[in-house]
């Protein structure tokens, strides 16, 4: 797995052999941006290899891209989210039955 940020702003390298090397820094940057969180994620590894490849081959830093990956996710599980709602609230507001075969 790719070390993440900490919010004491060191990072925890565990970057394998056939990718990107990690550089250690002591302190962030300063930044307007929020504060980052610590998530450990385990992924089966052939999966890591594929995500490792396209970031490598987008150009991306592989952290950057997990974290992308982790924010588009959940803009698109809030989206189908929000669509099933509105369809039970339609369902519910028109009186339709959801096991109805209509």
């Amino acid at each position: 797995m790719i070390g993440f940020l900490r919010t004491t702003g060191k990072v925890t390298p565990e970057v394998p052999d056939n990718s990107m090397e990690a550089t250690e820094t002591n302190e962030m940057p300063r930044s307007k941006a929020e504060p980052k969180v610590q998530v450990e994620v385990s992924v089966p590894k052939p999966l890591d290899d594929e995500i490792q490849k396209l970031a490598l081959a987008d150009g991306w830093n592989p952290t950057e891209f997990y974290r992308m990956l982790i924010v588009d996710g959940l803009a698109a599980y809030a989206e189908k989210s929000n669509k099933r709602l509105v369809n039970k609230q339609l369902r519910n507001k028109l009186g339709v039955d959801d096991n109805s075969n209509d």
